[in-house]
Order: structure tokens, then sequence, then C-alpha cells
């Protein structure tokens, strides 16, 4: 069977237009393969039912038996963050997939699982918690803070004193041309607050995406020769390519990017295990203590505190999610499913009981109300909420 072939047979499946024979055949396929082949089938899979994709129904025993058709041509089932296999073979002992459909996004639950599953409502004391917005704070090399949503597009003043910054509509515009004698190349600071996001034109024209909880800090003025900025939390670059002028990040390891002219997402918040940065375009080094690693488009480092642990194929949708405004999850634990929503919405998570180890996949905007988030967590049957003031109450 060619790679036509299997996307035409998934496509049936999806639309449930495949017959019993067709079924047969092409599990008979699945167990002649080697397994390497049997993971880029894997691969070609999970794009065809993947979190991206809206699933309106779906043949749940015909997903059952090509999945462990798949499952039993691999002899060793992902879990390691060494492996250089894609994220998307992450998790392969899987029985079912249960699709929840909401507002025309999908939620998908890999783990075995009962045939029918009731869903259970999020249980609500609380007044309704709104999603992220853009918000941030400017804190400037002098000590001067700035609401940026408090004060009106156009240039930023203070005290009848040009700032060198400018808002328009949540972008702020570091112009450069604002500091005074003693001020060049002294660290200023925008930072986003847990529920906010903002953007950012540095003097050079590299543009920054932050995400909720994240602070940037970067100078009024690049001085010649590089330029250098540090990130907390999570943001994404387009830098602006300057050969003779190499754009530097350092994150809260201390890891350090060394760009020319690069689009790439760093997932560095400081109480996170390790960071994530990923490659969208371009190239970029990626330095931590003695380890060093080039990166290509497609390809994510992970880094903690010592070194870099590894370097991955990767889906750079999954990354840049949050940008685009949406969460995407890719067979996540339920602790880093949380983390996202409580940075995102402003709350408060805590665990009653054991922590289920079911893996969340699906795609969900950011922009919608917070019950509908958990209510399609909750869907899974796996997991259940109750929220009391803007605090989330978790357990199995």
């Amino acid at each position: 069977m060619d790679q036509q072939s299997f996307d035409d047979f998934l496509k049936k499946v999806a639309q449930q237009t495949h017959s019993p024979s067709e079924l047969a055949q092409f599990l008979d396929w699945l167990k002649a393969l080697p397994e390497e082949q049997a993971a880029a089938a894997l691969d070609r899979y999970e794009q065809a039912f993947g979190a991206g994709n809206v699933v309106h129904s779906v043949d749940s025993e015909a997903i059952r038996r090509i999945e462990e058709g798949i499952e039993n041509r691999i002899d060793h089932p992902v879990h390691s963050i060494s492996q250089k296999r894609t994220p998307v073979a992450f998790y392969l002992k899987v029985a079912a997939v249960f699709v929840a459909v909401l507002s025309m996004v999908s939620f998908f639950l890999f783990q075995k699982r009962p045939k029918y599953i009731d869903k259970v409502p999020v249980v609500h004391k609380t007044e309704t918690i709104v999603p992220g917005r853009n918000q941030a704070v400017l804190k400037l090399s002098g000590g001067r803070e700035v609401l940026l949503e408090e004060v009106a597009d156009g240039a930023i003043t203070m005290n009848d004193k040009t700032t060198g910054f400018e808002k328009k509509s949540g972008l702020l515009v570091a112009r450069g041309d604002g500091e005074t004698p003693g001020e060049v190349n002294e660290l200023n600071m925008l930072e986003t607050p847990r529920g906010g996001q903002y953007q950012i034109a540095l003097p050079d024209g590299s543009r920054v995406w932050l995400n909720a909880s994240t602070r940037l800090f970067f100078p009024t003025a690049f001085k010649a020769g590089e330029r250098k900025v540090k990130v907390l939390g999570e943001a994404y670059f387009e830098v602006k390519s300057d050969p003779k002028n190499p754009f530097i990040v350092e994150t809260a390891t201390g890891a350090r990017l060394r760009v020319l002219g690069t689009s790439f997402n760093v997932n560095a918040y400081q109480d996170d295990e390790q960071e994530i940065t990923t490659l969208l375009t371009g190239s970029l080094q990626v330095t931590r203590s003695q380890s060093q690693a080039l990166l290509k488009p497609g390809q994510q480092a992970i880094v903690n505190a010592e070194k870099i642990v590894d370097i991955q194929e990767a889906e750079t949708s999954y990354a840049v999610a949050w940008k685009e405004g949406n969460f995407m999850f890719n067979r996540e634990p339920i602790k880093e499913v949380m983390n996202k929503i409580a940075r995102w919405y402003d709350v408060e998570v805590t665990y009653q009981g054991p922590v289920t180890d079911t893996r969340f996949w699906g795609t969900v905007s950011r922009f919608a109300q917070v019950n509908d988030v958990l209510k399609m967590l909750e869907a899974t049957g796996r997991v259940h909420f109750t929220i009391e003031g803007r605090r989330i109450y978790v357990k199995k």
C-alpha cells in the first residue's frame, strides 16, 4: 500500500465509508510492516486524526483495531524524551479514541477506557472567569512603570517627556529615541501578568509575542555588535536579519540562543523542569553550559538547568498555538494542561487525591470560557473539576 492509498483509506474511516474487507486488508498490510515503516504509518494516521482536525464521527472499533495493529508493529512504545521520533509518536498504548465536539473544536483521550462514559458537569461556585487579554506593564530602566492598558494609543510620555515608546492596540513599539544620558543599554522590562499577553517591536525591528506570566528584558537601544534580550516565561520571536549584529536570547536556565534571522518559540517558565525552544524558520544555535546544538526548522531543543537534554523533530503548530489564539494539547498530562489554563485564566489549581495519568490531546480556543474548556476535559471521563472563587479543584 502506497502513501496515497493509506491516506485514502484513513479518509474513508473518518467518514465511516470503509468496508469490512478494506479494513481486513489494511490490518493484514500492517502485520507485514517493518517497525520503522509502522512508525511512519503512525505519523500519517495521527496527521489524519490529529488535534487540528475536527472529527464529527468516527468508527471507534475500526480506530481501535488500526491503533492496535500499528502498536503491535512497534516493539517499544515511546515514552523517553531522548527518542528522536517526532512527538506525535508518544504514548502508543491506546485502545480507543473518545471524541467530544464543542464549538467546532475536538478533544481526544488516549488511554484504555470503558466504551461508554457519562459526562459529569463542572460544579460552579463562582462568578464567570474570563479569558486573558492584552495587558502588560512596561518597567523603564529608570524605575518608572507604565500600565499599558491604561494609556491611550500613541506616543507614551511621562511628565511631558518622551519615553521612546509608542502603543498601537496591543503592540508596544520601542523606537529607541527616548533614552537620556546614562540610560543607553540599560534594561527595560515588559511584563505580562497571569491572564495577559502582549506584543513588542524592539528597536531593531524584531518582534516578540509574550504569553501570559512572561518577562522580557531588553535595552533602550542595542549596542553595536550584539542584540541581547532575556526572557522568563514563553515568547515567540521574529528576528530581523542583521548578520553583523547577532541576536542573543538568554532564558531562565541561563541557556543562550544565538540568532541571525529566525522565527522561533521559547517556553522557559521558571517553575517548569525543562525549557523547550522550537525553531520554525532560519537557524538557531542553542548553548547551555558545555553543550551546544544547531537547530534546523522543525526541530526543538529540550534544556534543563544543566545541559541540552535532547534535540528532536517537532510539530511546530503545537509550539505556537497560543500565539494563534488556541490551546493545543499533544498527549499532555493533566498538570501541564492545567498550568496553561491557570496562567491564561489567572486561576489557582488544587489537586484532590491521586492525579490521573491520562494524557490529553486536542484543540480549543483560548478565548472560550474556562467552564467550556473544563467541560471538554471532563468529557473524557478521566478528570473532574469544581470551581470555587478563582480556584479550580481537580480530581479523578
